[in-house]
């Protein structure tokens, strides 16, 4: 503090002896060239003297890294779950618009692993590009109609401008590395790769895959790798700011939250074939990503078995994908009569998982039927030796869920999942969605945070086990 006043006290008298510069030479110098440049002179530096005294004078104010890169501010969050929330204005940063820099796979990465945060950077402004080093190429056809093997290379690198698109995003990019193959090719020339991408686009923030790969995929794991290496060694003077995607581990189970939705609805639901198509696609990848704790599995009910036996605890629900069933209901002297029929499209057992009371009701199959179930899945161990070492390395949170024990930032994107989920249906080959066949309300506790494990800069070593 006492060398700041005393550089604006220093500061202050030679911006008064310029001055006194200035008005000596307009007074003395003869009309002309001379006292044009004596007068260009003296305000040149009482300006330089100004920005001075501004930068000694400044206390407790961001300042630009070295090489002029911007800091980003950070806010406590709301939820004080003990990590920090990106404040998404572009005032937080000294370069205005920010730069944020997304490195991927795959087209269809960016949105899984951090759509909503792109988004709301977009909105507030920010330069946001992402990168995919793959077309995409061995990906899955869910939609015959979209691409067929030998067009999905050129479908998907258009779905990845689709997506960005409904994200705001400034730029998308797809290379051409081999879907699949990123994993063996040479360290050093996807380490060159990313070296190249950081020194063209200069972002002030990068985000990429941590070592998990977000899903274990191997050609994530290699990309997450090459951009990390390749942030730290440009750390030094540019201070890049890097973020692993980190994704949740939610307690939620999609099972109830559409027995709920169902039993709620004024008319008897029955999905549409694109429903069917869509359910069956978003419920596996949402638990396999884990979004939802419920284990999604096909089966198969061969005609006259039994889907659901009256009286039984509800545990499962069931989705009917073909196939017809009678509900037959048992009297207290043992008859039973038909109650009902239910067909593809429909939900089996949404009433006892929504009210949590025992089955009032056989459910039987009248021909071969086809099933999505919905079940409460056990909870698996995250490495080590059982659910302790488990719960070792993750952190809990107030919903219940929880997270990897090294998340630093938790972004609120409540306000962005419709973006989040039109650029998923934007990559219809993957994902044959439509964005407005979910409950809102179901999409935004699945998808209304985003996670991130900061990496550079480096925080900081405490010193002392005492707060001081």
């Amino acid at each position: 503090m006492a060398l700041v006043s005393a550089g604006v006290l220093v500061t202050g008298l030679l911006i008064q002896v310029g001055s006194i510069l200035v008005v000596f030479q307009m007074r003395s110098s003869s009309p002309g060239a001379s006292s044009a440049n004596t007068l260009n002179i003296g305000i040149t530096f009482v300006t330089g003297m100004l920005v001075l005294a501004r930068l000694l004078s400044v206390e407790g104010t961001l300042r630009p890294r070295p090489g002029g890169r911007p800091q980003v501010q950070v806010i406590p969050t709301s939820r004080s779950m003990g990590i920090v929330a990106h404040n998404t204005s572009v005032n937080a940063c000294s370069r205005q618009p920010p730069r944020l820099l997304g490195v991927f796979a795959h087209p269809d990465d960016e949105t899984l692993c951090a759509g909503g945060t792109l988004a709301k950077y977009a909105s507030a402004g920010a330069e946001v590009i992402v990168i995919s080093l793959t077309k995409g190429e061995a990906g899955q056809i869910r939609d015959a109609s979209a691409a067929t093997r030998g067009t999905l290379r050129a479908v998907r690198e258009k779905e990845l401008h689709a997506a960005g698109n409904e994200l705001g995003l400034t730029e998308t990019r797809c290379l051409d590395y081999p879907d699949g193959g990123l994993s063996a090719i040479d360290s050093q020339i996807l380490l060159r790769l990313a070296s190249e991408l950081l020194s063209e686009i200069d972002p002030d923030v990068v985000i990429t895959f941590g070592p998990d790969g977000f899903s274990g995929h191997t050609d994530h794991i290699a990309v997450g790798a090459a951009v990390t290496a390749a942030c730290y060694e440009m750390r030094s003077p540019t201070s890049i700011r890097l973020f692993h995607c980190d994704r949740p581990r939610s307690r939620m189970l999609l099972r109830d939250r559409l027995a709920e939705w169902v039993v709620e609805l004024s008319t008897r639901f029955k999905g549409t074939k694109d429903f069917v198509r869509a359910l069956s696609v978003f419920s596996r990848e949402a638990t396999a990503l884990g979004y939802a704790a419920d284990f999604v599995n096909v089966e198969w009910f061969p005609s006259g078995s039994y889907l659901i036996e009256q009286g039984e605890a509800a545990t499962m629900m069931h989705f009917l994908l073909s196939g017809h069933v009678e509900i037959r209901r048992e009297g207290e002297d043992g008859r039973v009569r038909v109650v009902d029929r239910s067909g593809p499209g429909e939900f089996i057992g949404e009433a006892g998982i929504a009210t949590g009371q025992p089955r009032n009701a056989h459910v039987v199959a009248v021909e071969d039927v086809t099933s999505l179930t919905f079940l409460a899945s056990e909870p698996v161990p995250i490495g080590g030796r059982g659910e302790q070492a488990a719960l070792l390395r993750t952190r809990s949170l107030p919903s219940g869920d929880r997270i990897d024990a090294r998340v630093s930032t938790c972004i609120d994107v409540s306000d962005f999942v419709g973006h989040k989920i039109r650029a998923t249906a934007a990559h219809r080959t993957q994902y044959p969605i439509d964005s407005r066949m979910f409950p809102d309300s179901i999409l935004r506790e699945m998808f209304g945070f985003e996670y991130f494990i900061q990496v550079l800069p480096e925080r900081e070593l405490h010193t002392s086990l005492l707060d001081e």
